[in-house]
């Protein structure tokens, strides 16, 4: 698993101060297929336990697009910084699943066509969410920033797990750039979650209250609870101690300690 250092940020300066959105706009990356060497999947193809991951993560990458229609429903919309962050984030992982199934399809014999029936999307009380969390306000940016944030490690971890497991060179170079873009959306909202819990009590309450109910990782209702299970046992079964690593890090953020919310989610 990556060394993780706790992303640092002073009461004095706004949310992520270092972050400069306006550059993760423009740099924002795109498709990656002509980086993939899919032709190397071919020759070295992937185990079926990895692929059946890579496909999981696929849906929950894409899944991004509906929960992204539910935050900017919110307060959260409201900040502008904040929405052409998400916007651009939720472009980026449109192209990391995109990648996802280009390595998929490299692994099924040639001239297989993507099945993207397969692939759901989560259903998401969007109106009722709307009528809540504008009700709720501000502290909804807290929440949502947190979500990001204890998503954003459950995904590079397992990410991580199963670069390492495989042993495929080609799927270990793939994974290292994604996780190059993946530690920098990190960079933002970390500093963010923390700020925000940090200056306002009742915004800690509401996502430790969340936080407690959500299903993990984001997107984690747009597949069958078998899938999410086997992606948990087949990413961390072997290793526990990742789990409560990151359950450990949530602790790490203000009023959100012992939930444990991870290991629930793996029911490791």
């Amino acid at each position: 698993m990556p060394e993780y250092t706790e992303a640092p940020i002073e009461r004095s300066d706004y949310p992520a101060p270092g972050f400069d959105v306006r550059e993760f706009a423009h740099t924002a990356a795109g498709s990656h297929r002509d980086s993939l060497n899919l032709a190397s999947y071919r020759a070295n193809p992937l185990t079926t336990e990895s692929l059946r991951v890579l496909r999981y993560l696929q849906v929950i990458e894409r899944a991004t697009m509906t929960h992204l229609r539910s935050v900017l429903v919110t307060a959260t919309h409201k900040d502008a910084r904040i929405t052409a962050f998400l916007t651009t984030w939720a472009y980026e992982k449109f192209w990391i699943a995109d990648a996802l199934e280009q390595i998929a399809l490299a692994n099924e014999p040639e001239g297989t066509e993507s099945d993207r029936a397969r692939f759901r999307t989560p259903k998401e009380r969007t109106i009722r969410e709307a009528v809540y969390a504008n009700i709720v306000g501000v502290p909804m940016i807290a929440l949502h920033m947190t979500l990001g944030t204890v998503d954003e490690w459950v995904t590079q971890a397992a990410y991580a797990r199963i670069s390492a497991l495989e042993g495929n060179q080609q799927l270990t170079e793939t994974v290292e750039r994604l996780l190059e873009l993946k530690r920098r959306q990190l960079s933002f909202f970390e500093p963010q979650a923390r700020f925000r819990l940090a200056e306002s009590p009742r915004a800690a309450r509401l996502t430790r209250r969340r936080l407690a109910k959500n299903p993990w990782p984001i997107g984690a209702k747009a597949e069958p609870r078998t899938e999410t299970d086997n992606f948990f046992s087949h990413a961390f079964g072997s290793t526990p101690e990742i789990i409560a690593e990151l359950d450990a890090r949530v602790d790490t953020l203000p009023g959100q300690s012992e939930l444990s919310v991870l290991r629930k989610a793996a029911r490791l």
